[in-house]
C-alpha cells in the first residue's frame, strides 16, 4: 500500500510506532488527517529506536500489543 493512495482515498492515515524489549511488545498508534504531518511524525526519531509505520486502519487493529486509543 502506498501512503498517498491510502490517504486520497479515505482522508486519514494511521500510524504505528512499536519496539520489542523485554519479553514483550510495547507500542502505540495515532491517526493522521494530514499526511504532510504523517510523513513529519514517520521520519522524526523517537528516543528509544521504535520501529515506524504508515498503516491502514485494518493493519494497525492486526498489532493487538499497541494501545490502539484512536482506531
Amino acid at each position: 500500500m502506498k501512503p498517498e493512495n491510502y490517504f486520497n482515498k479515505y482522508h486519514c492515515i494511521y500510524g504505528i510506532s512499536y519496539k520489542y524489549e523485554f519479553g514483550e511488545w510495547h507500542g502505540y498508534s495515532t491517526k493522521f488527517d494530514n499526511l504532510e504531518k504523517a510523513y513529519d511524525w514517520l521520519y522524526t526519531e523517537e528516543y528509544d529506536f521504535r520501529t515506524r509505520e504508515l498503516v491502514s486502519k485494518t493493519r494497525a487493529k492486526e498489532y493487538s500489543f499497541i494501545h490502539s486509543w484512536q482506531l
